[in-house]
């Protein structure tokens, strides 16, 4: 504390007085500022530009587990409830890997597949089905359709994990 202190009025807290104004500085000649330019963003790697999800599921309860489990994984996810908005979303942006479910409205699972397939660069990202249909030739169609990998619902993290380590997407 400066200053001296002081009882106050009621005679039982101690007074702070204002300490005494200091002359101030005579003021400097400005120097020129110049703006800084930011700090040129990091290169983002390969890596990192592949680590892009999108799930397609007309089921918001599947949507937010397959989320769960891939953003665990380190990608960044982004979702579409059905295999038109997916497609548009691939438009704008193919993602690395693809987690679709078959039996959707607008456009089911392997007719947006087989569209994505077709697009330029839809034969990058990694597509793996997450579906109920589980008969072989259900499974062979998925295949036919550009599928890289097949998972039946109900799935878990570790089934999940394994499929996608199966195909190199993690």
């Amino acid at each position: 504390m400066t200053g001296p202190i002081r009882a106050s009025s009621a005679g039982y807290a101690p007074e702070v007085a204002p300490p005494a104004a200091m002359p101030a500085a005579p003021p400097a000649s400005p120097a020129p500022v110049e703006a800084e330019a930011p700090p040129p963003a990091p290169p983002v790697t390969d890596r990192q530009a592949l680590r892009t999800c999108l799930i397609v599921d007309d089921s918001r309860v599947v949507r937010k587990v397959s989320r769960r489990i891939v953003e665990g994984l380190g990608y960044a996810v982004t979702e579409a409830e059905n295999g038109e908005e997916a497609l548009a979303r691939c438009r704008a942006a193919m993602p690395a890997l693809i987690l679709l479910d078959w039996d959707m409205p607008v456009m089911t699972g392997i007719e947006f597949l087989t569209a994505v397939r077709a697009l330029d660069g839809g034969d990058r990202p990694k597509a793996m089905f997450c579906t109920s249909h589980a008969a072989p030739h259900d499974i062979h169609q998925g295949f036919a359709a550009g599928a890289d990998e097949y998972v039946t619902k109900p799935f878990d993290e570790p089934k999940l994990r394994a499929k996608l380590e199966r195909i190199g997407a993690i």
